[in-house]
């Protein structure tokens, strides 16, 4: 899933990186102007340029692929897609955004939890006073949701 907003960041960001790829065919031209390619770090450096583009435009593309989701079909009774939760482990209340790898990519949000985590896949579902537990590097830990909203909302 994608938040229309971010589908929107994400087609603006495309245009972004076709621009610089077309800079970068530029680049690699005038870097094998200058000859020897072998030993030719201008050119190199603009090769490995071209392939960072090249990889980063395939993955935005894949987003424009992505089940569109509008805040108002948003259900905050549960964590899902597009909410962001608070919960706590007795102590310390932490809150994360419920995203898609999108959102994350574009680092929309502070905390990002993307809907494919294992954290996610536990806590999806869940409603206010439910408890998670989760078997952690240091130990199991339970945690209890606090509250839920629509992601960009405060309390």
């Amino acid at each position: 899933m994608i938040y229309r907003k971010t589908y929107n960041l994400v087609k603006e960001r495309i245009k972004e990186i076709q621009a610089e790829i077309k800079q970068n065919s530029k680049d690699i031209k005038r870097a094998a102007d200058f000859g020897d390619l072998k030993e030719n770090a201008e050119y190199h450096a603009a090769k490995d340029n071209q392939a960072l583009l090249h990889n980063q435009l395939h993955r935005f593309e894949q987003h424009l692929g992505n089940e569109i989701a509008e805040p108002s079909n948003i259900d905050t009774k549960v964590v899902s897609f597009g909410t962001q939760v608070t919960y706590t482990d007795g102590e310390n209340p932490v809150t994360v955004a419920i995203a898609g790898s999108a959102e994350y990519e574009l680092e929309l949000y502070e905390n990002i939890v993307t809907t494919t985590s294992p954290f996610a896949q536990k806590i999806i579902g869940k409603q206010v006073g439910e408890k998670i537990t989760m078997d952690l590097p240091g130990g199991v830990k339970t945690f209890e949701i606090t509250d839920i909203q629509l992601l960009g909302e405060s309390s």
